[in-house]
């Protein structure tokens, strides 16, 4: 058993979000951010907070960020009012709408290197959105989500669907677009080593993938999966579909060191994935599956019983780790795991998919990464109690490390806030430090021209 308490507040993020621990700059941020516990170790001690970053961007999307080879942090946000984040105004024009694009890259302290800005095109109608970021051995950078045909320098991005590759210095060297027909949405991007990456998402109505042409049966909602090479061109593609009254949903994906692919997410209906076929009665039920390098089925689990979804989903050494939300009950290695009400979930896999373990929570599991020595960080938000701690505790956010072979929790840090937090993304540098994104929501006043904004938050944890 993991000794747990919790220690006093150790910093106050006030109206203004200021930094702890590493010198951070002062820039405008949402208001009452604190932290107020860590596990075993003290405040010192295992993730306490070295520096913290805002971007007060106004949309109703939280932040993306993920770790370079080299400890940096790169970010991804679509912003809808004028901001600088330290290197003075990004572009910007009031006389579009629709969301911009910015991406910017922080040094392992906190220290900005270089953000782009990203200007919609005032004829595009699609909205701006990012699905997901990540970072390659090389260094370069994976964009993914919705654009609305921006220009910069000599590159475009076309209206719709995209995956981006950008240089080290923020530079756009390559754009891959989904030419065809109804809505396609990018909702995750891996790294596949220095060989390219694999992106995942949903669909319907036909679109180009670069190797075929691809829909789901029946004119129903599916999921996707491409593989792409380090030049953006597609190696394969696949799609899974439940019908006309079924929807498949691909929301996470994660890349082993031996190429395997596992893809997260949630279906209804009846959906074969290549192994037996899943059936559930639920409005929509969390699955995991494992492709191999070359996209054929290797395994694929449901949660059956579970009203829900996986949202995220992690590898290491002989692990598979999947995380996510639901309703009623299930069963895992023969024990149930009942919600009553709304509840977060870990699952564990061996390679081979066969069941390790489980842990079921009174708070959600919103994002998931793992480091070299195999360990869990799991992020989220919770009404109170933090059972992962085995303790009371404010409501807000919470960070907790847990121990890959049985799930228990190694630290707790809680961070509180008046206004609702959204943890988007985690990520662990090379030294176990934890990087997380996400936000908090702003109250402004009536009359405000778009909905929900919110204000994006990025802070470190050391290991």
């Amino acid at each position: 058993m993991v000794a747990w308490r919790w220690a006093s507040v150790v910093c106050v993020l006030g109206s203004l979000l200021v930094g702890c621990g590493e010198k951070a700059q002062a820039t405008p941020r949402a208001p009452g951010l604190a932290v107020v516990g860590a596990g075993e170790g003290g405040d010192g001690g295992k993730g306490a907070l070295t520096w913290t970053r805002s971007l007060a961007h106004g949309d109703s999307e939280a932040p993306s960020a993920a770790v370079a080879p080299n400890g940096d942090v790169l970010v991804a946000a679509t912003y809808r009012e004028p901001l600088d984040i330290g290197g003075g105004p990004l572009p910007f024009d009031q006389g579009v709408s629709r969301p911009h694009l910015l991406v910017a890259r922080f040094g392992r302290n906190g220290t900005l290197h270089w953000a782009r800005g990203f200007v919609p095109a005032k004829t595009g109608t699609t909205r701006t959105r990012v699905g997901g970021l990540a970072v390659d051995p090389r260094g370069h950078v994976w964009l993914v989500g919705s654009a609305s045909g921006f220009t910069l320098g000599m590159t475009r991005f076309p209206e719709g669907p995209f995956v981006a590759r950008l240089s080290p210095e923020g530079a756009v060297e390559r754009v891959k677009a989904f030419p065809g027909e109804g809505a396609l949405t990018v909702h995750a991007v891996a790294t596949d080593g220095a060989s390219g990456v694999v992106v995942v998402g949903d669909l319907s109505g036909a679109r180009d993938f670069g190797d075929a042409v691809r829909e789901p049966s029946d004119g129903g909602r599916g999921a996707f999966v491409a593989r792409l090479g380090m030049d953006g061109r597609t190696q394969w593609s696949r799609v899974w579909s439940a019908g006309a009254e079924g929807v498949v949903s691909a929301r996470a994906v994660a890349v082993d060191v031996f190429g395997g692919v596992h893809v997260a997410g949630a279906y209804s209906g009846n959906v074969c994935f290549g192994g037996a076929a899943f059936v559930t009665v639920r409005q929509h039920t969390p699955f995991i599956l494992k492709l191999s390098r070359q996209g054929e089925h290797a395994w694929s689990h449901d949660l059956r019983g579970a009203t829900g979804a996986a949202s995220a989903v992690a590898v290491a050494s002989d692990r598979v780790f999947v995380a996510g939300g639901f309703t009623t009950r299930f069963y895992f290695q023969g024990q149930l795991h009942d919600a009553g009400e709304h509840h977060g979930f870990v699952v564990a896999y061996d390679a081979e998919g066969h069941e390790r373990w489980a842990r079921s929570f009174a708070a959600t599991a919103n994002a998931l990464a793992t480091d070299e020595a195999g360990q869990l960080t799991l992020v989220g938000t919770h009404d109170g109690g933090l059972d992962l701690a085995r303790t009371r505790a404010p409501a807000g956010l919470y960070v907790a490390r847990l121990l890959p072979d049985a799930g228990q929790s190694l630290w707790v840090r809680g961070l509180t806030s008046p206004a609702p937090a959204s943890p988007r993304s985690v990520a662990v540098d090379d030294q176990g430090s934890t990087v997380v994104a996400g936000a908090l929501r702003r109250t402004l006043p009536p009359g405000t021209p778009y909905p929900h904004p919110e204000d994006g938050f990025l802070f470190r944890l050391r290991p």
